[in-house]
């Protein structure tokens, strides 16, 4: 296993385990995310990490029996890409404005991240669910 893909475990395993703070241990401070420029254009430039943090303590808070786990992992040089899945019950709080169902949940999402110096600098993908959207049948 090469040294990003054993990085980007930890930041998952980190994460997933509730550990809201890992996002500012793994991710550069000059992080760059593409998904802000189309979603949040008034945000580039600044400090986006936050907002990686908040849809994690959302998930975990909203499916309190979340299941994360990675389907597929590509690695070329310092670009990993990762296919993975959030599964589990809203039986929570809200996940950001959508009130529980009780109804089983499946997010599905892919991230393109560009790793340096054993940090993650640069990410393409879609939001995944903001908002709840996605969530509504």
């Amino acid at each position: 296993m090469s040294e990003n893909l054993r990085i980007l475990g930890q930041y998952s395993a980190a994460m997933e385990s509730g550990d809201g703070a890992a996002v500012f241990d793994f991710w550069s401070e000059d992080f760059h995310s593409h998904v802000t420029e189309r979603v949040s254009p008034g945000k580039v430039g600044t400090d986006v990490r936050g907002e990686e943090q908040e849809w994690w303590q959302q998930a975990k808070s909203a499916f309190p029996d979340m299941v994360f786990t990675v389907d597929l992992l590509v690695e070329s040089g310092d670009i990993i890409v990762s296919n993975w899945t959030v599964k589990g019950t809203h039986t929570g709080t809200a996940f950001y404005d959508l009130p529980p169902s009780g109804e089983p949940v499946e997010i599905n999402g892919t991230g393109i991240l560009r790793m340096r110096d054993g940090k993650i600098v640069e990410h393409w993908g879609g939001p995944h669910c903001q908002q709840g959207l996605g969530l509504i049948r």
